[in-house]
């Protein structure tokens, strides 16, 4: 009687390729976390501001004062008051009374050693308007 089995399973050697392979996924994910963590906050804020009733006849300095009381609750500590009223941007729309609000900066964080990641961040949105999705 001649039996055969096949073995089914991993290598030692595979095990820890495996291991390795999830442990530089989860690393790059921690590093990667907060810059987008930061990101949807700050979106978030920006729109509760201009889904505010009042902006749209704001100006540029109250809406600043209003998206920082929105920072402080969302925890966003990036900006002063006046540092994020010179990044911020208002602008009215042709032929409207309407206005609209973009943000436009670099969110940079640490990676590895002199190694840093970058994300742009970029939005617009029209003032005193509520945000459907």
């Amino acid at each position: 009687m001649n039996r055969t089995h096949r073995q089914r399973g991993i290598t030692l050697s595979g095990l820890i390729y495996a291991c390795a392979f999830i442990g530089l996924l989860a690393v790059v994910a921690m590093r990667l976390f907060p810059l987008y963590n930061e990101k949807t906050k700050v979106d978030f804020a920006l729109e509760r501001v201009a889904a505010h009733a009042e902006s749209a006849k704001m100006s540029k300095l109250q809406i600043a004062k209003l998206a920082g009381r929105q920072f402080e609750v969302s925890d966003v500590d990036r900006w002063t008051v006046p540092e994020f009223a010179k990044l911020l941007k208002i602008e009215k729309v042709k032929g409207s009374k309407r206005k609209t609000m973009n943000l436009t900066y670099e969110i940079r964080g640490p990676f590895f050693g002199d190694l840093d990641i970058v994300l742009n961040y970029n939005n617009t949105l029209m003032l005193g308007e509520p945000v459907t999705d």
